[in-house]
């Protein structure tokens, strides 16, 4: 799991820490004379689709119907399975005791990914699986010095290291089935796991701890009773799978075929909004309590139920150059960091860590701007081109010392705190989101340079300068000084179309489009039944069926909003709301279950809430979906017992 580091203070002035560390101790010929190298990346593993979850009756018919899907439906999963090797290879460096550092992935465009015969029905470790056998083969350029830098065996053509992974054999649904025993927190915001993107979070060294924290250990939402290794075979079943890296002798042909990625600022910085991370967008419902930090942040227009579009917001460093933030005392432990004596990060007594106030804004319909986006901690956190001047590793592993390495990107995903615009008040309808990165230019997409606007050297002082800006404290913004490349802006800001669909509409009734099946899944459901009368705080048994020519029906029962008469589209996951800031909350999802033939189910009908915008309680709306999403749907008819 992450640990925080302060890294070298040559990366502020366009040195690496590799370089540094590497400098004058030893470097092979090879590293003088080769322009790059080159790496080969193999691993054999094997990729599916679990059946636990599904009545037994179907798992025949419904193996069948997966046993004929096409190559790319396997391909995209194992796809799937192979991003979450990404926590631990981005992180590598806090996984061992000796010095190692980044092997990061090659970019997702450049996977080979090949099937090894036929999909097969097979008991796996347990489990009820459809499986099927894949190699996966990449090649990473990069410098010279990097390899060795980030493995020593590495260093010299022909090295070969294997980095070892416990992987689950279905990388679908994998915080529902496994809850957070793989869920690693560190440094994040409370709560940032979602379901969506459990490839951000995934570690497979998380163990069961004693209580709860967001610095030294994985969990800091919800105790895990299961380490991720035990909770992976017991739940999904266990891969076991080496990712082999072997140095290659330099090779121009092949450099020439495998680089990737485009620059845009030959001489410095520059940030683009990477599009791949932004395309990815989603509605959710969220409870706002009062005194909540999102209310304290002003990320949501109101309190109460709060309509959220979530969509993910990355900057790739296409420039030639570190973007360089400095040091931050990010988790307040007592040392110093060079920003914190100039308001450029200020102090969030809510999440108890800095943010970096001017990172971004978000905007609907292209003029107003309705959130700003805090960055918590500007990492280099997955790298997205494969050249010669993109090193392998970075010294931005932790928080303590922030910025984004060349062809990196900075990333926050769709599911962390306040990566949202709050469109509760909003008409349903077509519209644009917006966002726009850097927009006080604060961040140097360019060059530190001087008082007299010459370059900084190697060891020349950072240069401070006042902004114009004010902290919230009242206190002047420094940054320091700075040559903004020419067209640092022309690639900061980006609109993507978005069709706001009607309250009561979200997540959970998208169509499934990435092979989710069974009753865990948060896709393919409908609204059934919009309001249903209880007693608050009551038990409710209900006795549900469905038509016996139907196929099993997955019943999810949510709460419903008063003020948005409308039923709560709720997640699985939303059966348990973690206690913030001293609110405990009470669960959106009250229920989930499969309904083939007459079903009980009971559930606590919702009690008033009172710590936000007042809601009666007493009321809950019913979505249905078939238990496998590509059956066709069916009423779910229930009476209360």
């Amino acid at each position: 799991m992450r640990r925080l580091s302060i890294a070298c203070l040559a990366a502020l002035f366009g040195l690496s820490c590799a370089e540094e560390a590497t400098t004058g101790i030893g470097q092979s010929a090879k590293e003088t004379l080769d322009p790059g190298a080159l790496l080969a990346l193999s691993a054999s593993s094997s990729v599916g689709v679990v059946l636990d979850e599904l009545p037994t009756r179907i798992r025949s018919r419904v193996a069948a119907d997966l046993l004929g899907k096409p190559a790319r439906f396997w391909k995209e999963r194992a796809a799937q399975q192979l991003k979450l090797m990404r926590y631990r290879l981005i992180f590598r460096e806090f996984f061992y005791s000796r010095p190692k550092k980044q092997l990061p992935l090659p970019p997702e465009p450049q996977w080979d990914i090949r099937l090894v015969g036929s999909p097969v029905r097979a008991n796996h470790g347990g489990h009820d699986v459809v499986k099927i056998n894949f190699t996966f083969q990449g090649t990473l350029l990069s410098d010279a010095k990097s390899p060795g830098v980030s493995e020593p065996n590495l260093k010299d053509p022909g090295g070969v290291w294997k980095e070892p992974f416990i992987l689950p054999i279905d990388p679908e649904l994998l915080l529902q089935r496994t809850d957070y025993a793989c869920m690693d927190e560190e440094d994040f915001p409370f709560p940032s796991v979602d379901s969506e993107e459990t490839d951000s979070f995934y570690d497979q060294e998380c163990d069961v701890e004693r209580g709860l924290s967001a610095v030294g250990q994985c969990h800091q939402t919800k105790a895990a009773t299961k380490s991720c290794a035990q909770a992976v075979a017991d739940h999904v079943g266990r891969v076991d799978v080496d990712l082999q890296f072997k140095r290659l002798p330099w090779n121009a042909a092949l450099a020439a075929q495998v680089r990737y990625g485009r620059v845009t600022n030959p001489n410095g910085a520059d940030l683009e909004v990477y599009l791949p991370d932004f395309m990815q967008q989603r509605v959710v419902y969220r409870y706002m309590n009062q005194g909540g930090c999102e209310q304290a942040e002003n990320c949501v227009g109101g309190l109460g139920w709060r309509r959220l579009l979530q969509f993910g917001t990355s900057d790739e460093n296409t420039g030639t150059k570190t973007l360089t933030i400095g040091g931050v005392d990010y988790t307040v432990t007592g040392h110093s960091g060079e920003l914190d004596d100039h308001n450029l990060f200020e102090y969030s007594a809510c999440h108890n860590h800095y943010h970096f106030k001017y990172y971004g804004a978000f905007s609907w319909q292209g003029s107003q701007v309705i959130n700003q986006k805090r960055g918590f901690c500007l990492q280099s956190t997955d790298r997205v081109s494969n050249r010669e001047d993109s090193p392998l590793n970075n010294p931005f592993g932790g928080c303590g010392y922030q910025g984004v390495e060349v062809g990196w990107v900075d990333q926050y995903k769709a599911g962390l705190p306040c990566q949202w615009l709050d469109l509760t008040d909003v008409a349903a309808g077509n519209g644009s989101l917006g966002f726009t990165s850097n927009p006080d230019g604060l961040l140097c997409e360019g060059q530190f340079v001087n008082s007299n606007g010459d370059p900084l050297g190697k060891n020349d002082p950072v240069v401070w300068a006042d902004t114009g800006l004010v902290s919230e404290t009242g206190e002047s913004v420094q940054a320091p000084l700075c040559s903004l490349y020419s067209d640092w802006q022309a690639n900061n800001a980006h609109q993507l179309p978005v069709t706001l669909k009607p309250h009561g509409e979200g997540l959970i009734t998208t169509t499934c489009e990435r092979g989710q099946i069974g009753p865990l899944r948060n896709c393919g459901f409908k609204k059934q039944t919009n309001k249903v009368t209880c007693s608050p705080g009551q038990t409710v048994r209900l006795s549900c069926t469905v038509p016996k020519s139907s196929t099993p029906q997955v019943l999810r029962v949510c709460e419903y909003s008063n003020a948005l008469q409308t039923g709560i589209p709720c997640k699985y996951e939303d059966s348990w709301v973690p206690k913030a800031r001293g609110v405990s909350d009470q669960p959106y999802t009250l229920a989930n279950s499969l309904v083939d033939g007459a079903t009980t189910v009971t559930f606590t009908c919702p009690a008033p809430r009172t710590t936000g915008a007042p809601e009666p309680g007493g009321a809950y709306s019913l979505y249905t979906g078939a238990a496998y999403p590509s059956d066709a749907s069916a009423t779910v008819t229930c009476t209360q017992l």
